[in-house]
């Protein structure tokens, strides 16, 4: 059963990542910005429930709960900033973690929840071989477009495949925890 919900959730993501996407990479726009956004389903999971998982979540995966911004049971929602890491493979093939640090909103109700997943920013430190790197995806998207930036229309459309799958993978390991029984 779990992995039959695993291959919906992975087709239903790849599916709401289309919305108007204009350089062929699923990457969610609207107005200007990059924002993941999807709506869940938890039949016979109360708001409350799905508040608290959110909350423990987010405390696990980000160690701790001093990142968190808005706390509110009453509406239901978390909002707090986190860090994940995009593996990025730069020149040669040589594997670059960069740092996105960003915004998550996760909002409640019965038996679903929304999670938004917005202002990103990709850093990679300076190395001996690499000049700082300090970047956005609405900043790779416009590089796709004929803007120049700090990557190459390659390096861009490889960083917004690697952030895809982050971001994938982030919102997998909410879904797991949100859908998780209670029982001991």
């Amino acid at each position: 059963m779990r992995k039959l919900l695993f291959v919906i959730f992975i087709l239903i993501t790849n599916i709401a990542f289309a919305q108007k996407d204009t350089i062929g990479l699923n990457i969610p726009i609207s107005n200007g910005k990059v924002i993941y956004e999807r709506v869940f389903k938890t039949p016979g999971k109360s708001k409350s429930e799905l508040y608290n998982n959110a909350q423990t979540w987010f405390i696990e995966h980000y160690n701790g709960a001093r990142n968190i911004e808005i706390n509110d049971t009453t509406m239901g929602r978390l909002v707090g900033r986190g860090k994940e890491i995009v593996n990025f493979k730069g020149p040669l093939g040589v594997l670059m973690p960069f740092d996105n640090r960003l915004t998550i909103q996760i909002d409640c109700k019965d038996s679903v929840y929304r999670c938004r997943i917005f202002n990103m920013r990709l850093s990679y430190p300076k190395t001996t071989t690499t000049d700082d790197i300090d970047t956005n995806p609405e900043e790779m998207v416009s590089i796709l477009t004929g803007k120049s930036g700090v990557l190459n229309k390659n390096q861009a459309r490889r960083m917004l495949e690697s952030l895809n799958i982050t971001i994938n993978d982030t919102m997998l390991s909410l879904y797991k925890n949100m859908t998780e029984k209670d029982d001991f």
